[in-house]
């Protein structure tokens, strides 16, 4: 079990370095603003907006999630290729939203003790994720009824699907090491059937480290 952590921590690590490489830094002034209210910030996002918002927010999770918020106001009203599109940009400002590349790179200072104490850094770096469950719930919220998995990236599906699982995680009552290694034991909820359903979509077009915590994680075979 103690080897399958190490390496579960070492895959997440990898993600993480993935996962920072494709942004750039949050601007200074945005920065500040955001600090006051998030929510005021964000303009109505349209399926014309909705990349570039995501791209100016994605260093700010407390501003993403913000964005996510306008992201569901605007799929409510929105069908066809516009509803798909709006589905699509979810995916990605749900996991900046969750902060899931700055919850495990905050962890990365404890590389040292990784073997001793992998347990507890994957724990730390859940419980790192301030916005998770309103990140995973929105998500879910945006996606039901109807969402084709075809047409979205295949590193936003399996991001989402971690972040969905990690909310999950955090929640249950026997722990969050525990979670991830039994959840697939009993008939699984909707929301984690949601999880493992992106993370099915995107496994064949995934590989190296991002499958690896698919795998690990138990939310592919």
């Amino acid at each position: 079990m103690k080897k399958r952590r190490f390496f579960l921590i070492l895959v997440t690590l990898g993600v993480a370095v993935f996962f920072a490489s494709c942004t750039d830094f949050f601007s200074t002034s945005w920065a500040s603003w955001a600090a006051r209210d998030p929510d005021s910030l964000v303009p109505t996002v349209t399926p014309g907006n909705v990349d570039e918002l995501i791209a100016l927010a994605e260093n700010n999770p407390d501003l993403s999630l913000a964005v996510l918020k306008k992201i569901r106001d605007a799929s409510k009203k929105a069908s066809g290729t516009d509803k798909q599109k709006l589905q699509n940009a979810a995916l990605e400002a749900a996991v900046n939203a969750a902060g899931l590349g700055q919850a495990v790179l905050g962890v990365a200072k404890d590389l040292g003790s990784l073997e001793d104490d992998a347990k507890d850094i994957v724990i730390d770096a859940i419980n790192g994720m301030d916005n998770l469950d309103a990140a995973a719930s929105i998500l879910a919220e945006i996606l039901a009824g109807g969402f084709d998995a075809s047409t979205a990236d295949p590193n936003d599906l399996a991001l989402a699907a971690v972040v969905i699982l990690a909310a999950e995680a955090k929640k249950a009552p026997g722990g969050i090491d525990d979670y991830i290694d039994h959840f697939q034991d009993t008939p699984l909820t909707p929301v984690e059937q949601l999880a493992v359903d992106l993370a099915l979509a995107a496994k064949d077009n995934v590989s190296g480290p991002l499958k690896d915590l698919l795998d690990n994680l138990n939310l592919i075979p």
